[in-house]
């Protein structure tokens, strides 16, 4: 193979990685609580939510084996899948000023991204897009509701 083919081999991997540790911390919950929803019925039991726990740890399992043989066979590509990056919060708090090159894997670079990702999005999504609970949307806020009215 030759150097432009290990290149786009070694490209399709860490975008592997990407794929699978997003659907790692974003994709596998979301799976899992969309069917225990589906599956929960009006008389509420523990069955899907059971299934739910057990699946998203399975789920998580299979992930983080599939991108443990991804990172394997990066190394074996591209001959080491260690990498050099200045990890900010490995550097002492001492006054050591000079930045040190501390080695890391690819994987660990892209789990810190997507982890760093899937942060953004909950924040986002419990901020911004769905900022009040479920099933509180039209109930009347706290001061209405606690005010004692007479009776007449």
């Amino acid at each position: 193979m030759g150097a432009s083919g290990t290149r786009l081999s070694a490209a399709a991997m860490v975008f592997g990685m990407v794929i699978g540790s997003l659907t790692l911390w974003i994709a596998n919950p979301a799976f899992w609580l969309w069917l225990t929803g589906r599956l929960q019925t009006t008389s509420p039991s523990m069955g899907p939510y059971a299934l739910m726990l057990v699946g998203i740890l399975g789920t998580a399992i299979a992930c983080g084996k599939l991108l443990g043989a991804l990172d394997r066979r990066y190394a074996r590509v591209m001959g080491s899948n260690v990498i050099n990056v200045h990890l900010p919060w490995a550097r002492g708090l001492g006054g050591e000023h000079e930045k040190q090159l501390r080695p890391a894997t690819v994987l660990d670079v892209v789990m810190i991204l997507s982890v760093a990702v899937a942060v953004i999005a909950l924040v986002t999504w419990f901020v911004i897009v769905k900022p009040s609970p479920a099933g509180l949307e039209g109930s009347p806020s706290k001061n209405e509701s606690s005010v004692l009215r007479p009776m007449s």
